[in-house]
């Protein structure tokens, strides 16, 4: 039980011209929900690889050869996941259940040549598919004026990115290659040639989506059949989900390049394609991104006894479509069962369906004492300003946020024993969660997230946070926003602002004292003042309550001071100990960890973990954010890691602070040529930017 787009102008009329068999396959694959409720493969095409043949290639070969990309992509879904969260600090193993695979990942242990999450060879087949279809793709043929297969080769762009990207992040350099690998004399040149750093391949993928970016000019693909949005199987009547959605939008990309390359003026970059992909900018997208509290897990009644645990409904599949599909910006669908097409391994991983006891993994002890440690604030009243009754929860039934609450679950034996196993995670195979809050499995994990809004919103507050360490006034108080109240008004920031102070007296005769900007080196605006983000709400608040008016967390001495353990109690009052001494990077440090408590309050097992800390202890030069937190996974701590009394592990302490060892190792093999038997006579593919 749980605690717990139609198409451009002369696209639609091409698309119905395809071969049969095609439509036939598509349709009978991507809206086979229509005829049963077991989830068909919406990718299982004939091949899993791009045919390279040239001669009379049209849409109907585009659209078959992108739907073989995004299959290969299935195949690191799973792997994206476990990688990025079991090296962290919010998930821990089973000694009993978890298989040596899953083990040795936990424990930084890398045999590349058995480990079968490990495999890097996979990442490069779904780049040497992009590059085969990159090279050939005639992006000038248009009819009615619509460059017909522009969106398809944008789309292919993006999956090559963030293929790039995740290599980068967890091998910080590999080979790089753009052209196709058909040959092993063309894969050994490839392995002969220095491989790439991170910030290289970064730079690469920078210039090869930035002239992509605008929406409105290059959209991703929509498949329409018969003008309705292609569907796969969740329900009686299936789920839509929209081709877009199989992408990873280009401006969320470039925010993520710029972040993660982080040098002077990066943060600015990544700021600002965040911002412009939140809200739509320079393009005719009216679909504003904002986090709303609709989803929200709260207690609705005083007291803490009675729960609306509704952020968990974001993981039932049983209301994808009207719930969960809303707030997928990207995803990679899986299959039911593995004769309908590529499943994911996840559900066994997490939580088995038919065996009680045998996760392999559960919410770590770190996890559950950061969501412990969250004060929840419940306000009750007509006026939420100065509400009839204000309670906080310190004494709550369960303590602290109710994100874990919504997203996890025990189990107990039916035996004479009654064993129970708690924090079981219920992400990735949460069918409903039932009458009263009860947990109902799902068969599998029909769907992996690769971004949520939410994503943009705490990414978009990091680069501000890299703003402020460069100079700009509002940086930091605006991150915070986006955390406690959500952003809702214009704000401009200056870098190194020189203010001139005036007095002047108001109508009550109080001598009031103005400041004023009167020179800068770079001022920016990020504009959210449109209706629609009026119903943004701060992100904290979606399991901790009232967050815009909770005193524990704010941006004041007090709460800076207790997260660094600089406070006492005097009489029962909480003091600052005159002892230390609170600075500016004090304050830089308590929005930074508050960001990243929050990426793990709210993000939590979905496979951006381990890149989150290890982005953030890069940026601000100290490897004790990961290091530490990392440590400290197996211990229920109380305090944050900044605290002089959190408990963590010494050994694995020492070994986490070594940069070196948080990426993985490369096999010896690593690039293959793609599945042909030689490279064709008239290959000869045109350099296109």
């Amino acid at each position: 039980m749980l605690h717990g787009s139609s198409l451009p102008c002369g696209r639609e009329q091409t698309i119905t011209t395809m071969k049969k068999n095609f439509i036939y396959t598509v349709t009978f694959l991507l809206c086979g929900a229509f005829f049963f409720s077991s989830c068909e493969d919406m990718l299982n095409v004939e091949s899993d690889r791009v045919e390279y043949e040239f001669d009379d290639w049209t849409l109907n070969d585009s659209v078959y050869s992108v739907l073989g990309i995004l299959k290969s992509v299935q195949q690191v879904g799973d792997r994206q996941v476990l990688l990025n969260e079991l090296r962290a600090d919010l998930l821990s193993i089973s000694e009993a259940k978890a298989v040596v695979d899953i083990q040795e990942l936990s424990k930084s242990i890398f045999n590349v040549e058995s480990n079968k999450y490990l495999d890097v060879k996979d990442y490069y087949s779904i780049i040497n598919n992009c590059n085969i279809y990159l090279n050939r793709v005639d992006t000038t043929l248009e009819k009615n004026n619509v460059r017909l297969m522009l969106p398809e080769y944008v789309a292919v762009k993006s999956v090559r990115a963030w293929t790039y990207l995740q290599l980068a992040i967890n091998y910080s350099q590999v080979p790089y290659f753009t052209k196709p690998i058909l040959t092993h004399s063309a894969a050994e040149d490839v392995m002969n040639q220095p491989m790439l750093s991170r910030n290289e391949i970064i730079t690469n993928l920078i210039a090869d989506i930035l002239p992509y970016e605008n929406p409105a000019a290059y959209p991703m693909p929509s498949w329409d059949v018969d003008g309705k949005i292609l569907k796969f199987g969740y329900g009686e009547n299936g789920t839509e989900v929209e081709t877009k959605q199989l992408f990873v939008p280009v401006r969320l990309l470039l925010g993520d390049l710029y972040l993660w390359r982080g040098a002077a003026g990066d943060y600015k970059k990544a700021a600002q394609w965040y911002y412009d992909f939140i809200t739509g900018a320079r393009t005719n997208d009216d679909n504003l991104k904002y986090t709303d509290a609709s989803l929200s897990s709260k207690y609705t009644e005083s007291g803490g006894k009675s729960k609306y645990l509704a952020f968990g409904e974001k993981f039932a599949v049983k209301d994808f479509a009207n719930k969960i599909s809303p707030y997928i910006l990207t995803m990679i669908p899986y299959a039911k069962s593995a004769l309908e097409g590529t499943v994911s391994d996840l559900a066994s991983v997490f939580l088995p369906q038919n065996e009680v006891g045998a996760s392999q993994v559960f919410a770590s002890p770190a996890m559950v004492g950061l969501s412990e440690r969250q004060i929840y604030r419940y306000a009750e009243g007509e006026d939420l300003d100065r509400p009839t009754l204000v309670e906080y929860s310190h004494n709550y039934e369960t303590k602290g946020d109710l994100r874990l609450l919504s997203t996890t679950c025990m189990q107990i034996t039916d035996d004479e024993l009654k064993t129970e196993f708690r924090n079981l995670v219920t992400k990735f195979n949460l069918e409903d969660l039932g009458f009263g809050g009860f947990y109902v499995p799902a068969i599998g994990a029909t769907h992996i997230v690769i971004a949520r809004p939410e994503h943009a919103y705490l990414r978009f507050a990091e680069a501000l946070m890299g703003m402020a360490r460069e100079g700009y006034d509002g940086a930091m108080e605006l991150a915070m926003a986006v955390l406690k109240e959500g952003v809702k008004r214009d704000y401009v920031l200056y870098q190194n602002p020189v203010t001139e102070d005036s007095v002047y007296i108001d109508n009550f005769g109080n001598e009031i004292v103005e400041s004023t900007v009167i020179s800068f080196s770079d001022s920016l605006s990020f504009d959210f003042t449109d209706a629609a983000f009026q119903n943004n709400t701060g992100i904290h608040s979606h399991g901790s309550g009232d967050s815009e008016r909770n005193e524990y967390f704010a941006l004041d001495d007090i709460n800076v001071a207790r997260y660094f353990g600089m406070t006492k109690v005097e009489g029962n009052v909480e003091i600052i100990d005159p002892a230390f001494e609170l600075t500016d990077e004090h304050y830089m440090l308590y929005v930074s960890e508050l960001i990243l408590d929050e990426m793990a309050l709210e993000l939590a097992w979905e496979g951006t973990r381990f890149g989150d800390l290890m982005r953030v202890a890069m940026a601000i030069g100290d490897p004790d954010v990961l290091a530490k937190r990392v440590a400290g996974r197996a211990y229920k701590n109380t305090v944050s890691h900044r605290h002089p009394e959190f408990e963590y592990d010494r050994d694995v302490y020492n070994r986490m602070k070594v940069e070196t060892n948080w990426y993985l190792p490369l096999p010896s093999e690593v690039v293959e040529p793609g599945k042909v038997e030689e490279t064709p006579e008239d290959f000869n593919p045109s350099e296109v930017e």
